[in-house]
């Protein structure tokens, strides 16, 4: 029986970034669909910013958008 190969960690790093890429476009689609505009740039740059958009969402009744930020906002804290 073979042993599992191990990740390369920079395939997972890779993936991971293409995974809260994809989260972060859902987002700004589904927050654009609220008429919410989203500065991307602001978005990665300002903490402040990122938590009150994502605070937004309490105030919508919209499931994938709810589960979008709330994944998101587990990346921002992770990153901070």
């Amino acid at each position: 029986m073979q042993s599992p190969t191990p990740r390369n960690p920079a395939l997972a790093s890779a993936s991971d970034d293409r995974v809260l890429l994809l989260k972060e476009v859902d987002f700004k689609w589904l927050m654009a669909g609220q008429g919410w505009w989203i500065d991307t740039t602001r978005l990665h740059n300002d903490p402040l910013y990122a938590s009150q958009l994502l605070d937004l969402v309490e105030s919508t009744t919209l499931p994938a958008l709810k589960d979008c930020a709330e994944q998101l906002r587990a990346q921002v804290s992770a990153c901070h």
